[in-house]
C-alpha cells in the first residue's frame, strides 16, 4: 500500500500520524456544519442518555453533552487514535462521570439493552460491515421510543461522493431511499428524512417502537 492509499484508508480507520491529522480535522468547521444542521430542532430531554457511534475526535459527543446539560453522552469508535483525541476533548465530562468513550464496532455495541434515548451516526454508516447486524445492534441499545439519527455529507447522487468511495475503498454511499428501506427492515418506525439537495447532505431518523 502506497502513501496515498494509506491516507485514504485512514478515513475508514484512522491510525498513526495520518489518522491523528484526519481525526483532528474531523473536529473542524466542515464537519461542524453538518452536525449542527442535522441536530437542529432535535428534541431531547435535558437528562437524555446518548451514544455517538464512530465518534471520531469526540466533537459530536461534546455537542450532545451541551444539548443535554443533565444527561450523559457516550462515544464509541474502532480507532485508538480517535479514542485518544475524543477522551482528551471530553476530559472534564469524563471526570464528572457524564461521559464515557469506549472502543467497539457497530456489529457489537458494548452496551446493554435499552440504554440510550438517542444514538447518532455521523459520516460513519458508509463503512459499516453487515449493516443489517449493525442496525439491529442500534435498535437493541435504544430505549423504547428512542431515536436513531444518521447524518451523511453525500446523498449517494453526487459524483464527488462516489469518487471518495472509490478512493477510500470498502465504503458505500447510501441514498435516502436505501437508508429508509434498511431502517424499516431492521424494525425502526416513524422514519423521517431531511435533504439539502444543494449540498447533498442527508439526515435520516428512525424510532424504536415504544
Amino acid at each position: 500500500m502506497n502513501l496515498l492509499q494509506k491516507y485514504y484508508a485512514n478515513y475508514r480507520h484512522p491510525n498513526g500520524l495520518i489518522g491523528l491529522y484526519l481525526v483532528k480535522a474531523m473536529n473542524g468547521i466542515r464537519h461542524q456544519a453538518l452536525a449542527e444542521w442535522a441536530l437542529k430542532d432535535l428534541e431531547l430531554k435535558q437528562d437524555a442518555h446518548s451514544l455517538d457511534i464512530g465518534c471520531g475526535g469526540g466533537a459530536n459527543v461534546a455537542r450532545l453533552l451541551e444539548m443535554c446539560p443533565d444527561g450523559i453522552a457516550s462515544g464509541m469508535d474502532i480507532s485508538k487514535v480517535a479514542l485518544k483525541v475524543a477522551r482528551k476533548l471530553n476530559r472534564r465530562a469524563i471526570e464528572s462521570r457524564r461521559c464515557t468513550i469506549v472502543g467497539g464496532t457497530a456489529k457489537q455495541v458494548p452496551f446493554i439493552k435499552d440504554t440510550f434515548d438517542l444514538v447518532t451516526a455521523f459520516e460513519t454508516i458508509y463503512y459499516w460491515p453487515m449493516p443489517e447486524t449493525c442496525l439491529s445492534e442500534v435498535l437493541r441499545v435504544l430505549k423504547p421510543g428512542g431515536k436513531f439519527l444518521i447524518a451523511n455529507e453525500s446523498d449517494g447522487q453526487d459524483p464527488e461522493g462516489q469518487k471518495w468511495a472509490k478512493r477510500i475503498g470498502h465504503m458505500y454511499v447510501y441514498t435516502i431511499g436505501e437508508l429508509k428501506e434498511a431502517l424499516a427492515e431492521a424494525g425502526f418506525v416513524d422514519i423521517e428524512t431531511r435533504h439539502d439537495a444543494k449540498k447533498h447532505w442527508i439526515c435520516v431518523t428512525g424510532h424504536k417502537a415504544g
